[in-house]
């Protein structure tokens, strides 16, 4: 799939979803027992920084069940391209992924747990891991202040242990649009050490800044700009412009 067809298809999600959901304007219920949907597609899947479809585009679908909105599962799932790292077969990503969101003097809070496993993984080749995280945000009129911190005991590669931390910031303009930017640190546990006898760890800076457009109650239209501090560790870790689709409900 090109980036033309990508859009298409995006559009069309674009039109279904307005479509049906145009007269479906009341306020959620927030209490007891609620499931959402969502769909879309995006010019590139990135995360933390990194394409994970080496640059090409990628449909995505996920379904979130919650209670009283504080307890939530959840699952999500995209195709991804790892060939720049070696692996060819890999192509499904499926992520599970349950918390607790509780609001305390204001902040609120979000504290969970989410597995990424990975589909046609190669033999011998371990990709799936997890992670527990915790993030609290708290608004100031139109402006919402968020940090988050994650940490696996088991990611992928030699390193095993990894944390990841987030200082994001969203400003709400109206209805329609709205606008956030964050930054973020991936660090591993592992230090290689070289021949002069220093240590390092892999280690690398990521940033993002977007503009969003709520085209009704349910569908939204993403561009966002991606980079990161390690260009040298391949193009999949380069600067991109990133534009999604996302239809709930």
């Amino acid at each position: 799939m090109n980036h033309l067809s990508s859009l298409a298809l995006a559009l069309l999600l674009a039109g279904v979803a307005t479509h049906a959901c145009a007269e479906d304007t009341a306020a959620p219920d927030t209490t007891g027992w609620r499931t959402t949907f969502n769909a879309g597609a995006q010019s590139d899947y990135v995360f933390r920084g990194i394409s994970q479809t080496n640059e090409r585009p990628s449909g995505f679908a996920g379904v979130d069940v919650a209670y009283d909105s504080q307890f939530y599962l959840g699952a999500w799932t995209s195709n991804v391209d790892f060939s720049p790292s070696g692996d060819t077969r890999t192509s499904q990503e499926v992520d599970l992924y349950g918390g607790w969101r509780p609001t305390l003097a204001g902040i609120n809070f979000d504290l969970g747990y989410i597995y990424y496993g990975y589909r046609n993984q190669p033999r011998g080749l371990r990709e799936s891991y997890a992670e527990t995280y915790l993030r609290a945000s708290h608004a100031f009129g139109p402006v919402t202040l968020g940090v988050a911190a994650y940490h696996s005991p088991n990611f992928p590669g030699i390193s095993r242990r990894a944390t990841y931390g987030e200082a994001n910031i969203g400003y709400t303009f109206n209805a329609t649009w709205s606008a956030s930017a964050a930054w973020g640190r991936q660090a591993t546990a592992h230090a290689t050490v070289h021949d002069d006898g220093s240590a390092s760890r892999f280690a690398y800076n990521t940033w993002n800044l977007g503009l969003t457009w709520a085209i009704n109650n349910h569908t939204s239209l993403d561009l966002r700009y991606w980079d990161t501090s390690a260009h040298g560790s391949g193009d999949i870790y380069g600067s991109r412009m990133v534009a999604g689709l996302k239809a709930t409900f």
